[in-house]
């Protein structure tokens, strides 16, 4: 399943207590658009039914199971992507350590997928 790294569950910790979602979970969603991308989405939000739970350094993660499939296996890390500009990065499984799909928005708010959240970015596979 999904999994993230020291550096992104740090982030996410910061950015739930600067804004008041320190009982939220973070729900990763990630879909195919009509281009045929990967896109990915981050917000704090509550537990639904039927929703996978993840721990993953202190961050509980949910995923829909309609998000299941495409994030089976990918790490979320927060990294430097240029000098001074720090991002999330979804890393694929076959990609190894390169990383791919930064996502393109600062930190996690609380509007949940598709408001805004920690953003997304259009990958291609």
């Amino acid at each position: 399943m999904i999994s993230l790294t020291k550096a992104a569950a740090q982030q996410i910790a910061q950015a739930a207590q600067q804004t008041g979602a320190e009982n939220m979970a973070l729900r990763v969603a990630a879909r195919v658009n009509d281009a045929g991308m990967l896109e990915f989405g981050m917000g704090f939000d509550d537990e639904r039914t039927n929703d996978t739970i993840v721990e993953s350094f202190g961050v509980t993660l949910l995923v829909h199971p309609t998000s299941a499939e495409y994030l089976n296996g990918v790490t979320i890390d927060f990294a430097e992507v240029s000098p001074g500009e720090s991002r999330f990065v979804f890393m694929m499984p076959d990609q190894g350590s390169g990383g791919c799909g930064s996502s393109e928005g600062g930190g996690c708010g609380s509007g949940g997928c598709g408001s805004g959240g920690c953003g997304s970015k259009s990958v291609t596979e």
